[in-house]
């Protein structure tokens, strides 16, 4: 878990589906904006609540921890 300002960011260990990290807005479980942030291939998969200037600030954190983050979710698979 990764917190930036007021961005919570998150790799669910039982999540599925292509290598993403979960992005809120407040606490995780009661928050006013999310999205999901491919690793692989740098794309944003789910955006609700946050305008276009936060999800660029979004893409760039996600940009800047995407090499460790995506070693992460491999690992939590591989071990399973």
């Amino acid at each position: 878990m990764l917190k930036v300002l007021d961005l919570i960011f998150m790799i669910h260990t039982k999540d599925h589906g292509h290598p993403h990290v979960t992005v809120y807005r407040g606490n995780p479980s009661n928050h006013d904006a999310f999205a999901k942030v491919r690793l692989d291939v740098l794309q944003v998969i789910e955006l609700q609540g946050f305008n276009t200037s936060a999800e660029n600030v979004i893409l760039r954190i996600v940009s800047k921890n995407q090499t460790e983050w995506l070693e992460v979710w491999n690992e939590t698979r591989e071990t399973k």
